[in-house]
Protein backbone atom coordinates (compact mmCIF):
# COMPACT_ATOMS: atom_id res chain seq x y z
CA UNK A 1 0.00 0.00 0.00
CA UNK A 2 3.23 2.47 0.16
CA UNK A 3 3.14 2.97 3.83
CA UNK A 4 6.06 2.77 5.94
CA UNK A 5 6.19 1.09 9.02
CA UNK A 6 9.38 2.57 11.32
CA UNK A 7 8.78 0.17 13.82
CA UNK A 8 11.33 -2.66 12.75
CA UNK A 9 13.90 -1.83 9.94
CA UNK A 10 12.82 -4.22 6.78
CA UNK A 11 14.52 -7.66 7.24
CA UNK A 12 15.29 -7.53 3.43
CA UNK A 13 17.80 -4.68 4.28
CA UNK A 14 20.10 -6.54 6.87
CA UNK A 15 23.05 -6.12 4.19
CA UNK A 16 21.85 -2.91 2.43
CA UNK A 17 24.14 0.27 3.53
CA UNK A 18 22.52 3.06 4.77
CA UNK A 19 25.17 6.03 5.23
CA UNK A 20 28.42 3.76 6.12
CA UNK A 21 26.93 0.82 7.88
CA UNK A 22 24.53 -1.63 6.80
CA UNK A 23 21.77 -2.05 9.71
CA UNK A 24 23.14 -5.66 10.75
CA UNK A 25 26.47 -3.82 11.69
CA UNK A 26 24.00 -1.08 13.55
CA UNK A 27 22.59 -4.22 15.76
CA UNK A 28 26.47 -5.44 16.51
CA UNK A 29 27.41 -2.22 17.28
CA UNK A 30 24.67 -1.87 19.86
CA UNK A 31 24.94 -5.03 21.06
CA UNK A 32 29.17 -4.63 21.28
CA UNK A 33 28.45 -1.19 23.45
CA UNK A 34 26.11 -3.37 25.77
CA UNK A 35 28.44 -6.00 26.08
CA UNK A 36 31.64 -3.14 26.78
CA UNK A 37 29.48 -0.94 29.38
CA UNK A 38 28.44 -3.83 31.61
CA UNK A 39 31.24 -5.77 30.66
CA UNK A 40 31.78 -6.80 34.53
CA UNK A 41 28.29 -7.92 34.88
CA UNK A 42 28.36 -10.70 32.02
CA UNK A 43 27.55 -13.63 33.09
CA UNK A 44 26.85 -12.61 37.17
CA UNK A 45 24.69 -9.62 37.18
CA UNK A 46 23.75 -9.98 33.68
CA UNK A 47 22.84 -13.80 33.06
CA UNK A 48 20.81 -13.57 29.68
CA UNK A 49 20.17 -11.50 26.67
CA UNK A 50 16.91 -11.25 24.82
CA UNK A 51 17.80 -10.61 21.07
CA UNK A 52 15.43 -8.45 19.25
CA UNK A 53 14.78 -9.88 15.77
CA UNK A 54 11.60 -7.94 14.94
CA UNK A 55 8.75 -5.80 16.06
CA UNK A 56 8.02 -6.04 19.89
CA UNK A 57 11.28 -8.13 19.90
CA UNK A 58 10.14 -11.07 18.04
CA UNK A 59 11.35 -13.14 15.00
CA UNK A 60 8.39 -12.46 12.97
CA UNK A 61 6.97 -9.47 9.98
CA UNK A 62 5.29 -6.55 11.21
CA UNK A 63 2.13 -8.54 9.65
CA UNK A 64 -0.41 -6.78 12.09
CA UNK A 65 -0.21 -3.67 12.69
CA UNK A 66 -2.87 -2.37 15.59
CA UNK A 67 -3.33 0.71 13.37
CA UNK A 68 -4.48 -1.36 10.41
CA UNK A 69 -5.73 -4.35 12.00
CA UNK A 70 -8.62 -5.65 13.73
CA UNK A 71 -8.70 -8.82 15.18
CA UNK A 72 -8.69 -11.80 13.75
CA UNK A 73 -7.99 -10.81 10.58
CA UNK A 74 -4.84 -12.82 9.20
CA UNK A 75 -2.64 -10.02 7.99
CA UNK A 76 -0.47 -9.06 5.31
CA UNK A 77 2.41 -10.29 3.65
CA UNK A 78 5.43 -7.76 4.38
CA UNK A 79 7.81 -7.87 1.47
CA UNK A 80 7.07 -5.31 -0.90
CA UNK A 81 9.71 -3.22 -0.47
CA UNK A 82 12.09 -2.93 -3.38
CA UNK A 83 15.03 -5.35 -1.76
CA UNK A 84 12.24 -7.67 -0.90
CA UNK A 85 11.22 -7.63 -4.29
CA UNK A 86 14.43 -7.91 -6.32
CA UNK A 87 15.20 -11.34 -4.13
CA UNK A 88 12.09 -12.68 -4.80
CA UNK A 89 12.81 -12.27 -8.81
CA UNK A 90 16.15 -12.95 -8.19
CA UNK A 91 15.25 -16.42 -7.02
CA UNK A 92 11.64 -17.04 -8.90
CA UNK A 93 13.90 -17.07 -11.84
CA UNK A 94 16.80 -19.22 -10.48
CA UNK A 95 13.70 -21.82 -10.19
CA UNK A 96 12.77 -21.13 -13.61
CA UNK A 97 9.56 -19.16 -13.16
CA UNK A 98 10.16 -15.55 -12.91
CA UNK A 99 6.34 -15.55 -13.26
CA UNK A 100 6.31 -16.49 -9.67
CA UNK A 101 9.00 -12.92 -9.49
CA UNK A 102 5.71 -11.20 -7.25
CA UNK A 103 4.35 -11.56 -3.68
CA UNK A 104 0.13 -12.48 -3.89
CA UNK A 105 -1.99 -9.32 -5.30
CA UNK A 106 -4.58 -8.31 -2.86
CA UNK A 107 -6.94 -8.37 -5.09
CA UNK A 108 -6.21 -12.70 -3.82
CA UNK A 109 -4.76 -12.41 -0.39
CA UNK A 110 -7.16 -9.68 1.01
CA UNK A 111 -5.32 -7.37 3.43
CA UNK A 112 -5.19 -6.88 6.94
CA UNK A 113 -8.12 -7.65 8.36
CA UNK A 114 -9.66 -10.51 6.35
CA UNK A 115 -10.52 -14.13 7.12
CA UNK A 116 -8.90 -16.99 5.16
CA UNK A 117 -12.15 -18.25 3.86
CA UNK A 118 -12.58 -14.58 2.11
CA UNK A 119 -9.46 -15.06 -0.34
CA UNK A 120 -8.96 -17.57 -3.15
CA UNK A 121 -4.63 -17.17 -1.65
CA UNK A 122 -5.49 -18.82 1.82
CA UNK A 123 -8.51 -20.90 0.23
CA UNK A 124 -6.77 -23.02 -2.53
CA UNK A 125 -3.43 -20.79 -3.35
CA UNK A 126 -1.26 -21.49 -0.65
CA UNK A 127 -1.83 -25.32 -1.61
CA UNK A 128 -0.69 -25.05 -5.02
CA UNK A 129 2.82 -24.86 -6.76
CA UNK A 130 3.29 -20.88 -6.78
CA UNK A 131 1.75 -20.49 -3.28
CA UNK A 132 4.59 -23.60 -1.73
CA UNK A 133 6.91 -21.30 -3.45
CA UNK A 134 6.16 -18.12 -2.29
CA UNK A 135 5.39 -19.17 1.40
CA UNK A 136 9.16 -21.08 1.70
CA UNK A 137 11.06 -17.84 0.18
CA UNK A 138 9.00 -15.52 2.81
CA UNK A 139 9.69 -17.46 5.85
CA UNK A 140 12.91 -18.77 4.74
CA UNK A 141 14.04 -14.93 4.23
CA UNK A 142 12.54 -14.41 8.07
CA UNK A 143 15.17 -17.50 9.53
CA UNK A 144 18.36 -16.62 7.66
CA UNK A 145 17.24 -12.90 9.16
CA UNK A 146 17.09 -14.62 12.82
CA UNK A 147 20.40 -16.42 11.38
CA UNK A 148 22.45 -13.18 10.70
CA UNK A 149 21.06 -11.74 14.04
CA UNK A 150 21.60 -14.37 16.34
CA UNK A 151 25.12 -14.91 14.70
CA UNK A 152 26.06 -11.70 15.34
CA UNK A 153 24.79 -11.86 18.78
CA UNK A 154 26.99 -15.11 19.33
CA UNK A 155 30.22 -13.19 17.72
CA UNK A 156 29.72 -10.26 20.34
CA UNK A 157 29.12 -11.94 23.67
CA UNK A 158 31.49 -14.86 23.18
CA UNK A 159 29.49 -17.46 25.12
CA UNK A 160 29.79 -15.21 28.55
CA UNK A 161 26.01 -15.30 29.34
CA UNK A 162 22.71 -16.52 27.56
CA UNK A 163 20.70 -15.48 24.37
CA UNK A 164 17.39 -15.94 23.63
CA UNK A 165 15.02 -14.92 21.13
CA UNK A 166 11.04 -14.75 21.16
CA UNK A 167 8.48 -15.72 18.78
CA UNK A 168 5.25 -14.82 18.79
CA UNK A 169 2.15 -16.50 19.75
CA UNK A 170 -0.06 -16.02 16.37
CA UNK A 171 -3.16 -18.54 18.32
CA UNK A 172 -5.81 -16.84 15.36
CA UNK A 173 -6.33 -19.57 12.49
CA UNK A 174 -3.86 -21.69 14.00
CA UNK A 175 -7.42 -23.91 13.84
CA UNK A 176 -7.33 -23.46 10.15
CA UNK A 177 -6.12 -25.75 7.73
CA UNK A 178 -4.18 -22.40 5.99
CA UNK A 179 -2.38 -21.53 9.01
CA UNK A 180 -3.15 -18.07 7.62
CA UNK A 181 -2.05 -15.28 10.46
CA UNK A 182 1.15 -17.47 11.10
CA UNK A 183 2.18 -17.63 7.37
CA UNK A 184 1.76 -13.54 6.78
CA UNK A 185 4.05 -13.20 10.04
CA UNK A 186 6.52 -15.81 8.06
CA UNK A 187 5.80 -19.00 10.09
CA UNK A 188 4.95 -21.24 7.40
CA UNK A 189 3.19 -24.16 9.48
CA UNK A 190 1.21 -25.81 6.58
CA UNK A 191 1.57 -27.85 3.92
CA UNK A 192 3.13 -30.57 6.34
CA UNK A 193 5.60 -28.05 7.42
CA UNK A 194 5.92 -27.50 10.90
CA UNK A 195 6.97 -23.94 11.26
CA UNK A 196 8.53 -23.91 14.69
CA UNK A 197 10.38 -26.93 14.21
CA UNK A 198 12.39 -24.51 11.59
CA UNK A 199 12.92 -22.02 13.80
CA UNK A 200 13.83 -24.05 16.87
CA UNK A 201 16.17 -25.56 14.56
CA UNK A 202 17.40 -22.10 13.86
CA UNK A 203 17.68 -20.95 17.41
CA UNK A 204 19.60 -24.15 17.94
CA UNK A 205 22.58 -23.47 15.40
CA UNK A 206 23.22 -20.65 17.72
CA UNK A 207 22.86 -21.85 21.02
CA UNK A 208 19.76 -19.48 21.71
CA UNK A 209 16.67 -20.43 24.25
CA UNK A 210 13.29 -19.85 22.74
CA UNK A 211 11.01 -17.54 24.93
CA UNK A 212 6.98 -17.87 23.17
CA UNK A 213 4.24 -15.28 24.45
CA UNK A 214 0.41 -15.90 25.03
CA UNK A 215 1.30 -18.86 27.92
CA UNK A 216 -1.65 -17.14 29.91
CA UNK A 217 -4.23 -18.31 27.08
CA UNK A 218 -6.51 -20.83 27.24
CA UNK A 219 -8.57 -22.49 23.97
CA UNK A 220 -12.08 -21.06 24.38
CA UNK A 221 -15.17 -22.62 23.00
CA UNK A 222 -17.02 -18.98 22.49
CA UNK A 223 -18.13 -18.09 19.68
CA UNK A 224 -15.30 -15.65 18.51
CA UNK A 225 -12.89 -17.78 19.34
CA UNK A 226 -14.66 -20.77 17.02
CA UNK A 227 -14.68 -18.42 14.39
CA UNK A 228 -11.30 -17.28 14.72
CA UNK A 229 -10.33 -20.89 15.18
CA UNK A 230 -8.01 -19.92 17.88
CA UNK A 231 -6.06 -22.61 19.31
CA UNK A 232 -3.62 -21.10 21.80
CA UNK A 233 -2.76 -24.35 23.86
CA UNK A 234 -2.32 -26.68 20.68
CA UNK A 235 0.32 -23.87 19.31
CA UNK A 236 1.64 -23.94 22.52
CA UNK A 237 2.12 -27.52 22.61
CA UNK A 238 3.22 -27.52 19.25
CA UNK A 239 5.89 -25.17 20.21
CA UNK A 240 6.72 -27.09 23.39
CA UNK A 241 7.53 -29.94 21.42
CA UNK A 242 9.60 -28.16 19.14
CA UNK A 243 11.91 -27.01 21.37
CA UNK A 244 12.50 -30.46 23.30
CA UNK A 245 12.80 -32.10 19.91
CA UNK A 246 16.23 -29.71 19.26
CA UNK A 247 17.03 -29.88 23.66
CA UNK A 248 16.27 -26.27 23.46
CA UNK A 249 15.21 -24.08 26.91
CA UNK A 250 11.75 -23.19 26.64
CA UNK A 251 10.82 -19.85 27.84
CA UNK A 252 7.75 -17.61 27.95
CA UNK A 253 5.46 -15.30 29.27
CA UNK A 254 1.85 -13.56 29.05
CA UNK A 255 0.76 -12.05 25.31
CA UNK A 256 -2.29 -9.53 27.51
CA UNK A 257 -1.12 -7.70 30.68
CA UNK A 258 -3.13 -10.29 33.48
CA UNK A 259 -3.49 -10.05 37.31
CA UNK A 260 -6.51 -12.79 37.78
CA UNK A 261 -5.97 -16.04 39.38
CA UNK A 262 -7.06 -17.56 35.91
CA UNK A 263 -4.76 -15.85 34.04
CA UNK A 264 -1.68 -17.39 37.26
CA UNK A 265 -3.45 -20.94 36.84
CA UNK A 266 -2.77 -21.55 33.00
CA UNK A 267 0.42 -19.99 33.14
CA UNK A 268 1.77 -22.58 35.99
CA UNK A 269 0.27 -25.09 34.04
CA UNK A 270 3.26 -24.88 32.08
CA UNK A 271 5.72 -24.63 34.59
CA UNK A 272 7.26 -28.20 34.04
CA UNK A 273 8.38 -27.39 30.64
CA UNK A 274 9.61 -23.67 31.27
CA UNK A 275 13.15 -23.03 31.72
CA UNK A 276 12.18 -19.04 32.56
CA UNK A 277 9.48 -17.01 32.35
CA UNK A 278 8.85 -13.18 31.94
CA UNK A 279 5.98 -11.42 33.53
CA UNK A 280 4.08 -8.62 31.96
CA UNK A 281 3.60 -6.37 33.44
CA UNK A 282 4.90 -4.49 36.09
CA UNK A 283 3.21 -1.54 37.02
CA UNK A 284 0.93 0.31 39.38
CA UNK A 285 -2.02 -1.87 38.66
CA UNK A 286 -0.20 -5.03 40.35
CA UNK A 287 -0.13 -3.22 43.63
CA UNK A 288 -4.05 -2.55 43.52
CA UNK A 289 -6.43 -4.65 45.49
CA UNK A 290 -5.58 -8.58 45.80
CA UNK A 291 -3.25 -8.18 42.35
CA UNK A 292 -0.08 -8.20 44.57
CA UNK A 293 -1.17 -11.11 46.85
CA UNK A 294 -2.15 -13.25 43.64
CA UNK A 295 1.30 -12.61 42.16
CA UNK A 296 3.24 -13.23 45.87
CA UNK A 297 1.04 -16.47 45.47
CA UNK A 298 2.34 -17.08 41.53
CA UNK A 299 5.42 -16.23 42.40
CA UNK A 300 5.96 -18.98 44.89
CA UNK A 301 4.50 -21.57 42.70
CA UNK A 302 6.56 -21.11 39.96
CA UNK A 303 9.36 -21.34 41.84
CA UNK A 304 8.85 -24.40 43.48
CA UNK A 305 6.44 -23.70 46.54
CA UNK A 306 7.87 -26.97 48.66
CA UNK A 307 11.45 -27.14 49.78
CA UNK A 308 11.55 -30.30 48.59
CA UNK A 309 10.31 -29.18 45.31
CA UNK A 310 13.99 -28.98 42.79
CA UNK A 311 11.97 -27.48 39.50
CA UNK A 312 12.40 -23.95 39.74
CA UNK A 313 11.25 -21.35 37.42
CA UNK A 314 13.49 -18.18 36.28
CA UNK A 315 11.32 -15.10 36.49
CA UNK A 316 12.31 -11.94 35.36
CA UNK A 317 9.25 -8.70 35.15
CA UNK A 318 9.15 -7.03 32.00
CA UNK A 319 7.81 -2.92 32.62
CA UNK A 320 7.52 -0.02 29.97
CA UNK A 321 10.05 2.72 30.45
Amino acid sequence: DGEENREYISLFADEVVVGDRTPLQMYEDWMAAFAAEFSADLGSLVQEVMVGMGPCGELRYPSYRLSHWNYCGHGEFQCYDQHALQLLSTIATAVGRPDWGLPPNKTTVGNYSSYPHDNEFFTTGFKEDYGKFFLDWYSSALKDHGRRVLGKAQEVFQNKLAISGKVAGIHWWYGHVSHAAEATAGYYNTNFRNGYAEIARVFKEHGASLDFTCLEMVTEIDEKSQECHSNPEGLIAQVVEATAAFGLPFSGENALQRYDEAAYTQMASHREHLHGLTYLRLNWELTRDDNLKRFKDFTTTMHGGLEDDTKKVALRGATRL
